[in-house]
């Protein structure tokens, strides 16, 4: 198992985003807004590239996993758009190349989020390869495909460190750096950021729950699923994707692993310090790793949950 582009329901010659106003309030759950002191204008500096997740205001939040940190950002976007056209980007990965100056084989695009109100697509990114990638984000709007450069040198942004994080010479039973996977999904719920990865200690799945604004003792709790593929019980293997959601009326998450089991956790359970077992209820496969996933209802008003996978079509639960 390794670490591989993340793109949320794209492709890397193609963004295309259904980004109606149902499917965006059905994604992220009822956010609190950003105080304005809880941010200042100064340089982030990130060491990687990680996931991304819009809170509904339009406050940005970034991995940064080899950094073992999370920022939130002020993208201080003016634009409204409550369209229901969706985004269709053609060549995203040539006019990202264009716009740093250099082509798309230089380029490895690590997630991609849109901005709820604007509609314009965000995406983390590293310019260069190995020694001399370069981590960014960048954005491209909905109606005239303009790409801009965040200015990280300066911008609005809170910091929080990761508790717990993997040391950097820690290796995974795959043999990947278990620093790469301190963070791999996000999501701002009830006030708390949920950030899910690896930590630390033997348990090594983990979901942390970091009060936001920042400023207080984030919350630990580490999880186990049982693999139908190696029918047992596994540790070591981080959630790859969640998903807050209320099930049978309790507030719950579900989430997915590599190789790929689908498994829902009461919210209510993950108490700080303890250590809980996620129900399996689906299989998506051997060999395949569930990048994202969103929740959307129909025209009809029937619910769906649709998941991206590494080697799979989507999933539609």
């Amino acid at each position: 198992m390794s670490l591989v582009t993340r793109i949320t329901l794209t492709t890397a010659a193609s963004a295309a985003l259904l980004t109606t106003t149902t499917a965006t309030s059905a994604r992220n759950l009822p956010d609190r807004a950003t105080p304005a002191s809880s941010m200042h204008v100064g340089a982030i500096q990130l060491q990687s590239a990680g996931v991304m997740y819009f809170a509904d205001d339009g406050t940005l939040f970034v991995a940064d996993p080899q950094g073992a940190a999370v920022y939130a950002v002020d993208v201080g976007e003016s634009r409204r758009d409550t369209s229901r056209t969706g985004v269709k980007i053609d060549d995203i990965d040539g006019k990202i190349a264009a716009a740093l100056g250099t082509t798309r084989d230089q380029i490895h695009i690590v997630d991609m989020v849109a901005h709820p109100l604007s509609q314009s697509l965000y995406f983390s990114l590293t310019r260069g390869k190995g020694n001399d990638a370069v981590p960014l984000l960048v954005s491209v709007t909905k109606a005239d495909e303009k790409v801009t450069i965040l200015p990280l040198e300066s911008i609005r942004h809170a910091r929080a460190d990761i508790p717990h994080a993997p040391s950097p010479d820690a290796k995974t039973p795959w043999g990947a750096a278990q620093r790469s996977f301190t963070v791999t999904d996000l999501a701002l719920v009830d006030g708390e950021l949920y950030i899910a990865g690896l930590g630390n200690e033997e348990f090594a799945s983990t979901l942390r729950r970091l009060p936001y604004p920042f400023g207080k003792a984030a919350s630990s709790t580490t999880v186990e699923m049982f693999h139908t593929s190696h029918n047992r019980y596994e540790t070591a293997a981080p959630i790859e994707s969640f998903l807050p959601i209320t099930l049978g009326g309790k507030p719950s998450l579900v989430a997915g692993y590599g190789c790929s089991p689908i498994v829902t956790v009461s919210r209510s359970e993950l108490v700080n310090g303890s250590h809980v077992r996620g129900k399996t209820v689906a299989e998506l496969g051997g060999g395949n790793r569930p990048f994202d996933m969103i929740r959307y209802t129909n025209p009809k008003g029937k619910e769906y949950i649709l998941v991206a996978n590494s080697n799979r079509t989507l999933a539609r639960f």
